[in-house]
């Protein structure tokens, strides 16, 4: 049975990918050595929920549209997912390693090794590793519906307890392992790559917001009920947690004396307070989306950001490169005022741009944008 449409995940998926580019703007940012430490914790910091949001949208559209009781074909799934995810992740990574090899005067990422080792771990570009994770989910697929199978008997129960495990994997993953690595691993190149690539393909980071994402879906009308009811809860937590990360990303700079750089490398999306924030700052997002009222214009903004949310994804930096290369030309710095210009051209470029994309013969964009 065809359920209804939800026009607050449509929205989810335009703020997510708000988000995202203000991540990577972000990186540019820090660029300039007089670096606007308030601008940065809005970048770097508070857009960093974006990220794992998306696997939990990703699991809430396919959970919602196929529930773990109805009947599920593996190759029918695949065969869709492939077509809708595998097919433009090649084509994207092929044009961006064209794009930078061009502009390198270099085209050695594309010999087959490290063609194939760009393609595996999401190296085309910096963006690219999201849709390989994506995939590994994808496969496991089966593993999951069992999963939420079995959460579904006792959901808050089952959802605290891996959530208390996914805090204690990120935080070995983020603070402990790559030490790990450097110490047992210095004469195994190859294994110590594969656990330097961690964050490119372990979709056990994300796990819990993906399962998250999954029970949600298979229970909304109830979900929607308890946000509802818990509604200040929910507020109070999302806004406490966003305090947390913005606290400790000060505090590592100011007690620690950490650089920004080394504050933003300490204080992500799988950090303590990082999985905290994602986790209430998702769900608020999501209940402010079901109950705030929105007029004609911004109904439609968010519309149109989140109907073009995946094209402005995977072209999003291609206009980035662009115009940091434009300010490098013209010796722009990276001031606020310009940060923010980037930011908008970014958001609209690649916005246009989907739009065009979508013009494309059906044929043809089924492999550039997946459908």
């Amino acid at each position: 049975m065809k359920r209804e449409f939800l026009p607050e995940i449509t929205y989810m998926r335009g703020l997510c990918m708000l988000g995202v580019i203000g991540i990577h703007v972000g990186s540019y940012a820090l660029l300039n050595p007089f670096v606007n430490l308030q601008l940065i914790s809005v970048l770097e910091i508070l857009s960093r929920f974006a990220v794992p949001a998306f696997f939990f949208l990703s699991a809430f559209g396919l959970f919602y549209h196929t529930s773990v009781y109805d009947p599920f074909s593996y190759k029918d799934f695949m065969k869709r997912r492939i077509q809708v995810v595998l097919y433009p992740y090649i084509l994207w990574s092929l044009f961006y390693l064209l794009y930078t090899g061009g502009t390198a005067h270099n085209f050695g990422n594309l010999q087959p090794l490290p063609l194939a080792i760009n393609l595996l771990f999401g190296n085309g570009m910096y963006h690219l590793y999201f849709m390989v994770i994506l995939l590994w989910f994808y496969i496991m697929m089966p593993l999951w519906r069992s999963m939420v199978r079995f959460i579904l008997k006792a959901p808050v129960l089952w959802l605290v307890i891996l959530f208390v495990g996914q805090l204690l994997v990120d935080f070995v993953s983020s603070y402990r392992i790559g030490s790990w690595a450097t110490q047992y691993l210095a004469n195994e190149p190859v294994l110590k790559y594969l656990v330097d690539m961690r964050l490119n393909y372990w979709v056990i980071h994300y796990v819990w917001i993906f399962l998250c994402g999954a029970v949600v879906a298979e229970r909304y009308n109830v979900v929607r009920t308890l946000m509802w009811r818990y509604r200040y809860g929910l507020a109070t937590c999302a806004v406490l947690s966003a305090l947390a990360m913005v606290g400790a990303y000060y505090y590592v700079m100011d007690v620690w004396h950490y650089t920004v750089l080394e504050a933003i490398y300490t204080v992500h999306q799988m950090s303590p307070m990082g999985v905290f924030y994602t986790a209430f700052g998702t769900l608020f997002a999501l209940f402010l989306f079901q109950v705030m009222p929105l007029n004609n214009t911004m109904e439609a903004f968010w519309s149109q950001i989140g109907d073009t949310s995946y094209g402005i994804y995977l072209v999003h930096p291609f206009w980035l490169l662009i115009m940091t290369g434009i300010m490098t030309k013209f010796n722009l710095m990276y001031t606020v005022g310009n940060v923010i210009t980037l930011y908008l051209m970014a958001v609209g470029l690649s916005y246009l741009a989907t739009v065009a994309l979508k013009q494309l013969p059906k044929k043809v964009r089924q492999y550039v944008l997946g459908n």
